[in-house]
């Protein structure tokens, strides 16, 4: 008798089940290794098999059998049982089981399980498992047929590289956002500056500061090349006009802020190089940061921002 990672399904539409099975292999692909495959049998009409990977650990099988019954964006209605053996160590390791989703759930995060000796438990997904009045008894269809399945494998290449993609178009969709802000802010400074200049020179203060907080925040949008152009372009435009609008080059421009954003990426730029060089990883401006060397990456990008606007001045008005 079989029981590996055995889920079978009654009801729902085949692409429904393939497309929630994807969907979990998409939410959980960090936890997966490289390499697992889950196929796919139809059996008759609204009738399904998924044979996952025998290696898959149960608590990763019974997020799967909770996901199946519960997906998300998805309409149908299903009866699903999932056989497996206790790996964990714990009152069901070695026990054979079925584990299901009783018709009393009302939590949604959880799985029921019954033993081949007919003890049943419910397991919730933090990790507590308590017995339960649930009078299921434990069955097999032992007249199964597996013929033909989809097979789909986990590729940790491909899944890194639809995230990656996925990040940068969300990226993108923020920069667009942002610079159109930006550049709207700087058309209203030119309307305030008609009015009272020295209310201008705060607002340009202000506005070149909080174009460098934001470069500074979203700091994975400059670990894009093309995105870390965009923004060299905003801060040498920012920049221009306040140049233009100062009139010439002089200590001024650090009230109006110019040098804040323009200061950053200049020092970014080289110390996210020299940072992949050593470490072969991008560096993270996360609090708290994932590596004591992010500390120091954060501590130059903050003096770039903060202080290096009047030294640079300082050593160009000399």
């Amino acid at each position: 008798m079989t029981t590996d990672n055995l889920i079978i399904i009654k009801g729902g539409a085949y692409n429904d089940i393939k497309k929630a099975l994807r969907q979990w292999i998409d939410l959980y692909s960090k936890d997966l290794q490289d390499g697992l495959t889950f196929s796919i049998y139809k059996i008759g009409r609204e009738n399904h098999i998924i044979q996952a990977d025998k290696s898959l650990d149960n608590d990763r099988f019974f997020y799967l059998v909770n996901y199946l019954n519960y997906p998300g964006d998805i309409e149908y209605k299903i009866d699903i049982e999932g056989y497996t053996k206790g790996k964990d160590r714990n009152q069901l390791k070695d026990k054979y089981l079925l584990v299901y989703i009783s018709a009393t759930d009302k939590e949604y995060d959880n799985v029921f399980v019954t033993t081949s000796e007919n003890e049943n438990f419910k397991i919730d997904f933090g990790g507590k498992i308590t017995k339960t009045g649930e009078n299921k008894l434990f069955n097999y269809p032992t007249d199964l047929i597996l013929e033909s399945p989809e097979t789909i494998k986990i590729n940790r290449k491909a899944i890194a590289q639809k995230e990656e993609e996925i990040n940068e178009n969300k990226l993108e969709k923020r920069f667009k956002i942002l610079s159109i802000i930006t550049f709207s802010l700087t058309l209203i400074g030119l309307f305030i500056n008609l009015i009272d200049p020295e209310i201008f020179r705060k607002f340009s203060f202000f506005l070149g500061l909080g174009i460098g907080l934001w470069f500074l925040g979203d700091y994975k949008m400059l670990q894009s090349d093309k995105l870390y152009l965009y923004c060299l372009g905003i801060a040498t435009g920012y920049l221009l006009f306040i140049l233009a609008m100062n009139g010439d080059f002089n200590k001024g421009i650090l009230d109006f802020g110019a040098l804040y954003p323009i200061c950053l990426l200049i020092v970014q730029k080289p110390t996210r190089i020299l940072y992949k060089t050593i470490f072969n990883r991008e560096p993270e401006v996360d609090r708290p940061p994932k590596s004591y060397w992010d500390i120091p990456y954060m501590m130059i990008l903050f003096f770039a921002l903060a202080a290096l606007p009047f030294i640079l001045m300082d050593i160009l008005m000399k």
